[in-house]
């Protein structure tokens, strides 16, 4: 799906862009020919699918995944012992508040701009009897799923948000005041909208548009909602038939091909769904206009004191120790980047050498020189010099959803759901292909829980998924609360001071942003903000 991004200008321009070129009165009155008219738009399948492409930009681009879901939801896990920085790390140190972090407020509107952008898709089809066939599906289908995973995010971000199904009807104001959504209204949406994913989805795609949503990834992402529900039987279903659809783990010698900016290492088979994004010399912060949306920019977030614009993090010694502790080598050196024999910096140059300033940095403030490897851009063949503190200009796709994330799924849901013995396969698949001793078959269902708390740590370490896993199994509290030194004796959130820490009943969501409350009557803070 890379050259939708040569698409996605075009659908920009269309529909945003506006050409001034004289100010007299007469001119005023004029149309301007650069700006589509909502009526005059969704009129051919082309209308459509440059509306599609245009659907996902609010997503890729910098205020969500291009950057700030990290800042402001991912680094909050245990993993990262967070060097402050000002308010840029008030959020993933534990320490947001309203009026205080930016990051929840940039988060939210741009998921709303891409649930308007679905919901309009939807709504056109329904009205203009355009689409048909396979087209019809295609399009329809990745509406669909955007919407899902728009709510996904949502409801695991925010909790109580408003859920937006419709475009408000000008005529009824109360449309633009809706309330807060339970999470189990946003379940029922995410599970109705997936399902006709599933129902519409290909499960392949031609080689012009490898990247878009699947049949196989609307699955995967609805099973992940049934695991989140604890509906452990509805996401066996789900997982298992994932397990049917052809993906595959990658051999063991390319683990780390699993984070690869090299456009024929993406979209391999073992992505099940990934954001995709090219290098770009050109940066705007913010802007959802053409190419400025698109480039990889969380590098800043994930690279080391000595590379990062802002001040960096180390990895917290107890995720080592997990490692170590499974005689896993082959995941720990592309996850962790540290001083073991042979480790190497950017661009191959020898760990101590090219990491000297960061090594100094976690030195003076007293903690282990461990540094995240995972989309820092370590293995772009740069050196840390030419690395760029944005990292506009690397283009690497974030996997959302990995095979090896939906077996350790599927053991999951089977476990929970007293089938233990039928986990332990799917958790020795992937630590099968890292290499590592596998499990018995006689392990209890307690032990088995452990081991997959274990595995999901080595396999998924620095993808985003374990601050949503410390909460899902409640386990946030102990390992992120006030009482917690798992971290070799600290807190995991040390460097940040003894008001970094997780509150129960408070930051298992983000706050939602003031303005919306102060804009919306019928709308409620979340608890504890």
């Amino acid at each position: 799906m890379k050259t939708v991004k040569k698409i996605l200008p075009i659908l920009m321009l269309s529909l945003f862009v506006v050409l001034y070129y004289s100010c007299d009165e007469e001119d005023l009155n004029i149309s301007n020919p650069n700006n589509v008219a909502e009526p005059e738009f969704f009129q051919t399948e082309n209308d459509f699918r440059l509306a599609v492409n245009g659907m996902y930009h609010p997503i890729t681009a910098v205020l969500f995944w291009g950057r700030v879901i990290h800042t402001g939801a991912m680094l909050r896990s245990d993993a990262y012992n967070v060097i402050p920085f000002q308010q840029n790390t008030t959020m993933s140190t534990l320490e947001g508040q309203p009026g205080i972090s930016r990051w929840a407020v940039d988060l939210y509107p741009q998921l709303y701009q891409s649930i308007s952008r679905a919901n309009k898709i939807i709504e056109e089809d329904a009205a203009n009897n355009v689409l048909s066939g396979d087209v019809q599906n295609e399009i329809l289908g990745q509406a669909h799923f955007q919407r899902a995973f728009c709510n996904w995010y949502l409801l695991n971000l925010f909790g109580t948000a408003p859920l937006v199904m419709k475009t408000p009807d000008p005529q009824n104001p109360e449309e633009f005041f809706p309330p807060n959504a339970t999470p189990a209204m946003f379940n029922e949406a995410i599970i109705a909208d997936l399902t006709e994913a599933i129902n519409r989805l290909p499960q392949s795609w031609g080689d012009t548009d490898v990247g878009r949503p699947t049949r196989g990834a609307a699955l995967a992402l609805r099973g992940k909602t049934y695991l989140y529900m604890e509906n452990w039987t509805n996401a066996i279903t789900d997982f298992t038939e994932v397990t049917t659809l052809g993906y595959s783990l990658l051999p063991s010698a390319n683990y780390g091909d699993n984070f690869s900016s090299n456009p024929t290492l993406e979209n391999n088979s073992e992505s099940v769904y990934e954001l995709q994004y090219v290098a770009q010399d050109n940066f705007v912060w913010g802007a959802d206009a053409p190419l400025t949306g698109s480039q990889s920019n969380w590098h800043i977030d994930y690279s080391p004191p000595h590379v990062s614009l802002d001040q960096g993090h180390v990895i917290n010694p107890h995720i080592l120790q997990v490692f170590e502790d499974n005689g896993d080598i082959i995941r720990r050196n592309r996850t962790i980047a540290f001083d073991y024999p042979g480790a190497t910096g950017y661009g191959g140059a020898p760990f101590t050498d090219d990491f000297a300033p960061s090594i100094a940095v976690a030195q003076n403030l007293g903690v282990p020189a461990l540094f995240s490897r995972k989309y820092a851009g370590m293995d772009e063949g740069l050196s840390s010099a030419e690395i760029p503190g944005f990292g506009h200009t690397l283009g690497t796709n974030w996997r959302i959803i990995r095979y090896a994330d939906v077996l350790l799924m599927l053991a999951e849901a089977l476990n929970e759901d007293g089938a233990t013995p039928a986990a332990i396969p799917f958790i020795n698949q992937v630590r099968e292909r890292a290499q590592i001793t596998l499990l018995p078959n006689t392990l209890s269902k307690e032990e088995v829980e452990q081991a997959i708390i274990d595995e999901r740590i080595m396999e998924l370490t620095g993808e985003g998924h374990r601050f949503f896993d410390l909460v899902r199994w409640e386990l946030a509290d102990d390992i992120l609360g006030p009482g917690s030194t798992v971290a070799d004796g600290r807190h995991p959130k040390s460097l940040a001071g003894p008001a970094a820490v997780f509150t129960t009943g408070q930051d298992e969501l983000l706050w939602i942003p003031l303005s919306e409350i102060q804009a919306n009557p019928n709308l409620d803070q979340n608890d504890g903000y």
